[in-house]
């Protein structure tokens, strides 16, 4: 009995590996001098540079960027001084406006 589960599990163990290996994307990371890879995940850019890309256009901030919809967004005040959101691109950092509603 152990042993037929001990080979149920391999099998599985490796049909999963092989299928996730197939459409995994795989991103590589060089620092200095180390090597990162690493699989599956999409790269997001950082949010102190979400932050940079909104003080790059003189917009008046508060609080912390964080992800919604699959932007970053950040509270900000538009020219009249009310409190809006601006939107910036998680992969490319593109700054994508400023809007009162989401």
């Amino acid at each position: 009995m152990k042993l037929r589960t001990l080979i149920a599990g391999a099998i599985a163990a490796i049909a999963i590996g092989v299928t996730g290996a197939a459409d995994a994307k795989t991103v590589v990371v060089e620092k200095n001098h180390k090597v990162i890879v690493m699989k599956g995940h999409p790269r997001y850019i950082a949010r102190n540079r979400v932050i940079e890309v909104v003080r790059a256009r003189h917009i008046r901030f508060v609080g912390q960027p964080y992800m919604y919809r699959g932007y970053y967004v950040l509270r900000c005040y538009d020219r009249f001084g009310r409190v809006a959101f601006c939107k910036v691109h998680p992969r490319t950092g593109a700054f994508l406006g400023i809007t009162v509603r989401l």
